[in-house]
C-alpha cells in the first residue's frame, strides 16, 4: 500500500481536537467558569458568523481582506524570492544587505502604520504595504537559508559533469531547496494573515480586520470572535491549497513514507512482511 493510500482522506485526529476545543468553549461560559460577556459560548459565536454570512456584509469584508493579503503577499514573493535566491548563492553580496535586514526585522508591522499613512494616504495602498513589510523579510531570510542549506557536493558534482553555473543554480540548487522554500511560503502566508488586522487599522472601511476593530470599539465580543474565526478558516483553506501544491511538486520525496521522522513501527513491520 502506498503512503498516499495509507493516509486517511480526512484528518480525523485534527477534527477531534477542534471538536473538543469547541465543546470546552461552549461549556466554560455556560457553566459560569468564564464571563460569557468576555467569552460568549461557541454556539452563539457560530450563530453570529452564519448570520453575517447569510446577511451579506461578511462577504465584502472577506473579499477585501483576501485581496489585500494576496496583493501584499504576492509583492513580497516577487521581491524576496529572486533576491533571496541570489543572495543565497552569493555570500559576499548577502554580507552587504545582512545588517540592513537584521536592523529592519525587529520592527513589527504596526510600527510602519504612521509612515504608511504619510506615504500612501488612506485606502488599500497603506494596508497592502503593511502586509508587504510584515512578510518580505521573513520570506527573504527563509529563501537565503533554504539555498544555503543545499548540499554543496550536489553543486560540485553538477559542475564536474559539465554544467554551467546557471544550470547548476536552476537545475540543482532550486530543486534541492524547493522543500524548504515551499514550507517557508506556507509560513509566510500565515504571517500575511496575521498582519491583516494591523494592516486594516489604516483608514479602511472594509475588511475582516476592520470588522474586528469596529466590533471591539462597540464591545461586541461575539462579532470579534466571529471575525477571528473567519480569518482562521480562510488561512486554513489557503494553507491547504499550498499543501496540495507542495505534495504535487514534491512527489519525488519518498523518505518519510507518511510515517513521520521516527516512523511507525507497526507500518514498517507490515512493509517488511510484504517484502
Amino acid at each position: 500500500m502506498s503512503a498516499a493510500r495509507g493516509r486517511p482522506a480526512v484528518n480525523w485526529r485534527g477534527l477531534l481536537v477542534l471538536v473538543g476545543l469547541a465543546a470546552a468553549w461552549e461549556l466554560l461560559p455556560r457553566a459560569g467558569w468564564v464571563d460569557a460577556v468576555l467569552l460568549p459560548p461557541f454556539s452563539r459565536v457560530a450563530s453570529r458568523l452564519l448570520a453575517l454570512l447569510f446577511a451579506g456584509p461578511l462577504w465584502a469584508h472577506i473579499g477585501a481582506s483576501v485581496g489585500r493579503v494576496l496583493l501584499g503577499y504576492g509583492l513580497a514573493l516577487a521581491v524576496a524570492l529572486p533576491l533571496g535566491f541570489y543572495l543565497g548563492l552569493r555570500e559576499r553580496a548577502e554580507e552587504w544587505l545582512g545588517p540592513l535586514t537584521q536592523l529592519l526585522r525587529p520592527l513589527a508591522p504596526p510600527a510602519w502604520i504612521p509612515l504608511a499613512i504619510l506615504w500612501f494616504g488612506i485606502g488599500n495602498a497603506p494596508a497592502v504595504f503593511i502586509i508587504f513589510v510584515g512578510t518580505v523579510l521573513t520570506i527573504l531570510l527563509g529563501t537565503i537559508a533554504a539555498v544555503r542549506g543545499v548540499d554543496r557536493r550536489l553543486v560540485q558534482g553538477a559542475l564536474t559533469l559539465g554544467a554551467t553555473r546557471t544550470q547548476a543554480a536552476f537545475q540543482v540548487v532550486l530543486p534541492a531547496a524547493l522543500p524548504e522554500l515551499l514550507t517557508m511560503l506556507r509560513l509566510g502566508l500565515g504571517l500575511a494573515w496575521m498582519c491583516v488586522v494591523a494592516a486594516e487599522m489604516v483608514a479602511v472601511s472594509r475588511g475582516l480586520g476592520f470588522l474586528i476593530l469596529d466590533a471591539r470599539n462597540s464591545f461586541n465580543t461575539t462579532t470579534v470572535l466571529a471575525g477571528m474565526i473567519a480569518i482562521g478558516v480562510l488561512g486554513l483553506l489557503m494553507d491547504g491549497g499550498l499543501r496540495q501544491l507542495q505534495r504535487r511538486l514534491l512527489r519525488w520525496q519518498t523518505g518519510s513514507k507518511g510515517y513521520g521522522i521516527l516512523g511507525d513501527t507497526r507500518a514498517e513491520q507490515g512493509l517488511s512482511e510484504l517484502r
